[in-house]
């Protein structure tokens, strides 16, 4: 679980940069925390320590000896160790002092309790000692604020960054969470113009224009641009091939009357039907530009019916054997478990997406391979796949051969004009079908899913 969450943080850049914010701050706050205690542990001891100088200095002011001593003896009396611990050795008699033992101290020094020997004691002390008199006095004043002190800073320290690291994880999370989700609709938006939906747009909200709202502002435009110039350009296709059609159309039709009813030399007759299939061709290539930019320019959903692809598969495929008979070509259809393959779509559009591949594979698999179709399902979708024994098409070409016009290096010395696959790929948009290129090994796999009826 928290690999996971790592490896999340580790690919959000806005958990990311928040975590390392929060670290940040912790460790401010740690060190701040830390300062502090130093200065107010620091400010405690010279407080001590001027009591203590003080002390010593009314000791140094009594001359006569024995009622230093006197005044020491009354001193130790009544002062509990816990509070403050008097040493006084004299060069000469009894020592005194309220401790049965305590360590030689050389100037000021910290002395912790279990170097003392005696009851009631505080964890540590704070000791100096001094020639006083005919003797050597040791001072030692109770730390017990300092220690408590200590104690009470060490819970804020282990408190507070649990508190800090939870409120600021939760709003950090919270911000970084609402970036998020505002770089994943960017992305998302990115990717649905990636795949040709230039009307995709970034939702804008609120006046606030922060950075994430100027990238998504300039996607935005971005994707105008890009539609209003693909409008454009489809707008040109879609012209040349209409107003081309026609003259082309008429071309085809005086060639026609010329082969009919002219009289023609064996040469001219040849030169005239060459010129006929051509014109043929180009008619072809410029219906299919423009059924491609009708496809492409409008909706045509309102005509879908539920189709059974079956049926249709089937109805395309016997009137193509004969043609595949003919050229030395096998072509069967086999349909998996299940009984009903039935897609939401337009029947003749359906059909001409098989036909296409159909008339694809006839044309580059050589004499005596094999073309198959075949029909699958599951729950939600169903499987259309065409295999057959051809060359196929390398992988850094297979979103090439979906483009207007695109035909592969080999294949430009063959019949076609480059369109059968971008009309496969309209109708499978259209229908909101995923349309996938692979290898049949050897030759061509196209696999087409539609989603189920």
């Amino acid at each position: 679980m928290i690999r996971g969450f790592l490896a999340t943080v580790m690919r959000s850049t806005p958990l990311r940069l928040t975590s390392i914010l929060i670290v940040v701050f912790l460790i401010s706050i740690l060190v701040s925390l830390g300062v502090a205690y130093l200065v107010i542990r620091d400010s405690i001891d010279e407080s001590i320590h001027v009591l203590m100088a003080q002390e010593f200095a009314s000791y140094r002011l009594i001359n006569d000896q024995a009622d230093l001593e006197e005044r020491l003896a009354q001193e130790v009396s009544v002062v509990s160790p816990g509070a403050k611990i008097l040493v006084y050795q004299p060069d000469n008699g009894a020592r005194i002092a309220n401790v049965p033992d305590f360590p030689k101290v050389r100037g000021l020094g910290i002395v912790q309790a279990r170097g003392i020997t005696g009851t009631n004691l505080a964890a540590s002390y704070l000791a100096e000692s001094s020639r006083i008199g005919n003797g050597t006095l040791t001072l030692a004043y109770s730390r017990q604020q300092v220690t408590e002190l200590g104690e009470v800073f060490w819970l804020v320290f282990l408190i507070s960054p649990l508190v800090t690291l939870g409120l600021s994880g939760m709003i950090g999370l919270w911000v970084a969470r609402a970036a998020r989700n505002r770089v994943e609709v960017i992305r998302t938006t990115l990717a649905e113009m990636t795949h040709g939906n230039l009307a995709a747009k970034v939702p804008l909200t609120g006046d606030a224009m922060d950075d994430l709202s100027q990238i998504g502002v300039a996607v935005n435009q971005m994707a105008s641009a890009q539609a209003v110039a693909v409008a454009a350009l489809k707008q040109v296709s879609a012209d040349i091939a209409h107003d081309l059609k026609t003259p082309i159309q008429r071309v085809s039709v005086l060639l026609e009357r010329l082969e009919t009813h002219g009289d023609l030399s064996p040469l001219q007759r040849d030169t005239v039907d060459s010129a006929r299939r051509e014109t043929d061709q180009i008619g072809k290539t410029f219906q299919s530009l423009l059924q491609i930019a009708q496809l492409e320019g409008g909706s045509r959903h309102e005509a879908f019916r539920a189709v059974d692809l079956w049926s249709v598969a089937s109805g395309i495929v016997e009137v193509y054997e004969p043609a595949a008979e003919e050229s030395g070509h096998s072509l069967d259809l086999t349909m998996g478990a299940g009984d009903r393959f039935i897609v939401l779509g337009e029947r003749n559009l359906l059909g001409q997406v098989i036909a296409n591949l159909i008339e694809n594979a006839l044309r580059h698999t050589p004499v005596g391979g094999q073309i198959s179709l075949a029909l699958t399902r599951d729950a939600a979708t169903v499987t259309l796949a065409l295999r057959d024994t051809g060359p196929g098409v390398p992988i850094d070409e297979r979103q090439n051969v979906l483009r207007r016009l695109y035909r592969l290096e080999r294949s430009r010395t063959s019949e076609g004009s480059g369109l059968g696959l971008s009309l496969v790929a309209a109708i499978c948009t259209m229908h909101s079908a995923k349309l996938t290129l692979g290898d049949a090994g050897p030759g061509l796999l196209v696999t087409i899913v539609f989603p189920a009826e």
